[in-house]
């Protein structure tokens, strides 16, 4: 079964100093924490505050490329974790013209980062899914999990979704 999430917050690690995008579902039930670089975490927050450049940044770029070529971002699904190492597919789905609709549309999966399936999604409004069983697993003993559930992203500044 696949959960339905959102972005609950970009926070930093008060450890390392390293950026975590939080996943939270809708009953509260399941936190993810994602730990990814500076930079793909800009992307994130840029599209959380929906910060308008005047020029495309990579994930913007993507879109725009994916519009020209009639796909859209259907949904994307976070699948699995090896070595601390999340994994991601991008599902698109052709968008058909109304003189072209007798041909069913193509759908594609992609193999993608979390952090760029997740700046993408936000991009297009797309929903974010997360593989029960990975929620179920826990690599960490660390009790971030507990700390998590405790704290508000308000605490950490203006980077939540909530």
């Amino acid at each position: 079964m696949n959960i339905p999430m959102k972005v609950y917050a970009a926070l930093v690690d008060p450890n390392t100093e390293a950026q975590i995008i939080i996943l939270k579902d809708e009953t509260n039930k399941h936190l993810l924490p994602i730990w990814m670089g500076s930079a793909e975490a800009v992307m994130i927050r840029m599209a959380l505050e929906k910060v308008e450049i005047a020029r495309p940044l990579t994930h913007d770029l993507l879109k725009e490329i994916l519009t020209y070529l009639h796909f859209k971002l259907d949904k994307v699904m976070i699948t699995d974790v090896n070595n601390s190492t999340y994994y991601a597919v991008l599902y698109l789905e052709e968008v058909v013209s109304e003189t072209l609709k007798a041909k069913p549309p193509r759908s594609l999966q992609i193999d993608a980062r979390p952090s760029d399936a997740i700046a993408l999604s936000l991009r297009y409004d797309a929903p974010i899914y997360v593989a029960e069983a990975l929620l179920n697993h826990k690599e960490s003993t660390d009790g971030l999990s507990e700390w998590l559930a405790r704290v508000h992203p308000k605490d950490f500044g203006s980077f939540y979704n909530v």
